[in-house]
C-alpha cells in the first residue's frame, strides 16, 4: 500500500513549491502591462503660458518708457489752419508739437487748463517739447509716434480769408527748431514758411504789432492763418510766398506717365 501513496504525496509537494513562482510572475506580467498602458496614455497638455505684460499701449513699436516726463497746465491749444492743432502751449511758455494727424485726437483727450503728464523730447535752447506720449489728469493717455507733416501744403489752403492782427505774444516754431510764425496775444496763431518767417523776424518778436492776412480755420479749437500778407498795420502790408504745390506730372495715358522720374538714369 506504501508504494501507492507515494506519487500522489510527490505532486502535491511540488505543486505546493512551484505555486509562489506561478504567482509571482503572473503579478510581474500584469504589473508590466499596467506600466505600458501608463506609457501609452497620452500626458495632459501643458498649461498655457502667461501673456507677457505689456508696457506700452498697442499701436507703436517704440518704448516710451525711455522718454523724459514733463508736467504743466496748459494754457492755449495751437490751432491748425484746416481746423484741428497742432500742439499746445503750457503755462510756462513751452510749445508742446503733436504731429497734425494725431491732433484732434489730443484736442478730445486735454483742455486748456487741464495739468498734462508728457513724455517727450525738449529743446536744447528753445521752448519747444516734441511729445510721444500725453497723460491726461483723468488717467487717460494718447501715444503719437505719427512723423508730422509740414503746417503748409495744398490741403491745408482752404478756407476762408481771415485778417489778425494784435500784438505778438511768443515766435511759433516748428518741431525741428524753426521760426515758422508767431502766436498773438488773442491766442490767434500766424504760420509762415521758415524763409519768411526768417525775412520777418523782427515783426514776430514779443510786444511787436503785427497784421496778417491769408487763408485759416476760425474755430472751436482756435484761430489760425496760413499769412500770405504781413506787415505793421494794414496800409503796410506785403505779400508773402506760400508752399506751392509740385508741378502737375504727365498726363495719364501719355508716355511719359509710367516713367518713373530717374529710373534711367541707373543700369
Amino acid at each position: 500500500m506504501r508504494p501507492v501513496f507515494l506519487l500522489p504525496a510527490c505532486v502535491l509537494a511540488c505543486s505546493a513549491l512551484f505555486a509562489p513562482l506561478a504567482f509571482a510572475h503572473a503579478h510581474e506580467g500584469k504589473a508590466t502591462h499596467h506600466h505600458a498602458a501608463a506609457a501609452a496614455k497620452p500626458a495632459p497638455a501643458p498649461a498655457p503660458a502667461a501673456a507677457p505684460a505689456s508696457g506700452n499701449k498697442v499701436g507703436t513699436v517704440y518704448d516710451l518708457s525711455v522718454l523724459p516726463v514733463f508736467t504743466g497746465k496748459v494754457a492755449q491749444f495751437l490751432p491748425s489752419t484746416h481746423g484741428g492743432i497742432n500742439g499746445f502751449i503750457l503755462e510756462d511758455g513751452t510749445q508742446v508739437l503733436v504731429s497734425s494727424e494725431q491732433g484732434h485726437a489730443f484736442a478730445g483727450l486735454i483742455k486748456p487748463g487741464d495739468t498734462v503728464d508728457i513724455r517727450g523730447l525738449k529743446g536744447q535752447t528753445l521752448p519747444i517739447l516734441r511729445a510721444f506720449l500725453i497723460t491726461s489728469p483723468r488717467g487717460r493717455s494718447i501715444e503719437d509716434s505719427v512723423i508730422a507733416m509740414p503746417n503748409h501744403s495744398t490741403e491745408m489752403l482752404a478756407g476762408p480769408d481771415l485778417v489778425l492782427h494784435g500784438p505778438v505774444s511768443m515766435p511759433l516754431y516748428s518741431m525741428n527748431g524753426k521760426l515758422v510764425g508767431a502766436v498773438l496775444q488773442d491766442h490767434s496763431v500766424l504760420y509762415l514758411t521758415p524763409a519768411e518767417a526768417t525775412r520777418f523776424a523782427d515783426l514776430l518778436k514779443p510786444g511787436q504789432t503785427v497784421y496778417a492776412v491769408g487763408s485759416g480755420s476760425n474755430g472751436g479749437l482756435g484761430v489760425a492763418v496760413d499769412v500770405r500778407e504781413i506787415g505793421p498795420s494794414l496800409e503796410a502790408l506785403t505779400p508773402v510766398a506760400v508752399n506751392q504745390p509740385p508741378p502737375p506730372g504727365p498726363a495719364a495715358g501719355s508716355a511719359a506717365y509710367d516713367i518713373i522720374p530717374g529710373s534711367d538714369a541707373h543700369e
